[in-house]
């Protein structure tokens, strides 16, 4: 697992995706670097509104699996807020609501969790091989850690 901690700023999300380019094995890349940016954007806004109470910093992971190759990055911000649910449709003119739709799409398996320490981690795992979504628990095989 390599982690990053970056501050809850719209700059934030474009140094994350260069990371995690670097990090990220070509043939997932793309699809992985793409949700990881809606994941941070999502929680940047939310965090963007507790930036005046102090809020923490954001912390970015990612994970690649050494035995398969199989990628899962995760998000935490530290709000408690629940992740809302992918809507299954969005309105042609609005500005916002397709990123989970996004994640949903591109994703072998998504989800998020509260953290025992606050705040929560939204998690999107990506597969080298084709393989039909799993069902059940929603944490992911390698659940992220946490950054230390």
């Amino acid at each position: 697992m390599t982690c990053l901690h970056l501050p809850p700023v719209p700059a934030s999300v474009g140094d994350a995706r260069r990371w995690a380019a670097l990090l990220l094995p070509s043939d997932l890349r793309d699809s992985a670097v793409l949700v990881l940016s809606e994941l941070l954007t999502n929680a940047v806004t939310i965090a963007t509104g507790d930036r005046a109470s102090g809020a923490e910093d954001i912390e970015v992971e990612v994970f690649v699996d050494p035995a398969d190759g199989h990628v899962t990055v995760a998000v935490t911000d530290p709000s408690d807020q629940p992740l809302p649910p992918a809507p299954v449709s969005v309105e042609a003119g609005a500005d916002h609501g397709r990123g989970l739709l996004l994640v949903d799409a591109l994703a072998y398996d998504h989800g998020w969790f509260p953290r025992s320490s606050g705040g929560k981690c939204v998690w999107a795992q990506f597969r080298r091989a084709a393989a039909p979504r799993r069902t059940g628990p929603r944490r992911p095989a390698a659940q992220p850690a946490g950054c230390a």
